[in-house]
């Protein structure tokens, strides 16, 4: 995945959290969250269509999402999933 694409993944995805915190920030958004980016980029495939660079990127978009929360604790609804340590969470391989 390019580093354009990434940013463009990155600022899509802020964009969703910041419009609705309570759905894109909570404990089980995730699956929100990939199921938006299904629905607003790949509205006229079917599942069968679907290409496996998808998956990854519903990957990213879903790991986007928590970094996302984590420097952005005003939008974090989680209350079951929340990393325990904040620190460690800042420091991942993909940042």
């Amino acid at each position: 995945m390019d580093k354009i694409f990434r940013k463009q993944l990155y600022k899509w995805v802020y964009d969703k959290i910041k419009s609705n915190p309570k759905k894109f920030g909570g404990d089980y958004s995730n699956s929100f969250i990939m199921l938006e980016y299904l629905k607003e980029f790949y509205s006229d495939y079917s599942v069968y269509q679907l290409e496996s660079r998808l998956m990854s990127v519903l990957s990213t978009v879903s790991r986007i999402k928590n970094k996302l929360l984590i420097r952005n604790p005003h939008f974090d609804y989680r209350a079951i999933h929340k990393p325990k340590n904040i620190k460690r969470a800042l420091c991942t391989k993909y940042q």
